[in-house]
């Protein structure tokens, strides 16, 4: 089994969210979030697990549909969430927020915590594969850097995977 890591260099993205922790609503805040992949998987017939070239760009077009946006965790059952043409209304207890439509990116997560924008990137990485050969994939890993030394990851098995006896 072999596995290729991309990390670092241009994999970034910079976004603006709140989350519940507790049962309280952390005050809206942004991060410079850094993003990795691993691929793990046999050698393709060119002698390699997935071309760099094609991982990256894939990755970097994933971080810039992130990029300076407010990430809304669409599938919360916390926030009452509604949408105009023009903007955004979140409400929480309280508290009101009211963002521009162009700015708010809604992802159908429950939450905007880095494991979950490690699983959403995931899913994204996998819709783009389809333009690639990847039957020899077994697993993928994304990593989702909060902070520095403030990492959360998601691995989801892939198409190659050996069966479960």
């Amino acid at each position: 089994m072999y596995r290729v890591v991309v990390e670092r260099g241009n994999l970034r993205f910079s976004a603006a969210h709140f989350i519940l922790f507790a049962g309280k609503c952390e005050r809206l805040h942004g991060h410079n979030y850094g993003v990795s992949v691993e691929l793990e998987g046999e050698l393709t017939q060119d002698r390699y697990v997935f071309d760099f070239v094609a991982l990256k760009g894939i990755m970097r077009r994933i971080c810039d549909e992130l990029d300076h946006r407010f990430l809304l965790p669409e599938l919360s059952a916390d926030f009452s969430i509604k949408r105009t043409e023009d903007e955004w209304e979140i409400r929480f207890e309280n508290r009101r927020y009211v963002l521009p439509a162009t700015d708010v990116l809604p992802l159908p997560v429950d939450s905007i915590t880095a494991e979950r924008l490690a699983e959403y990137i995931c899913g994204q990485f996998l819709a783009a594969l389809s333009e690639h050969e990847a039957s020899n994939l077994t697993a993928i890993t994304v990593g989702v850097e909060e902070a520095p030394g403030q990492t959360a990851f998601y691995r989801k098995p892939l198409f190659g995977s050996p069966s479960p006896s």
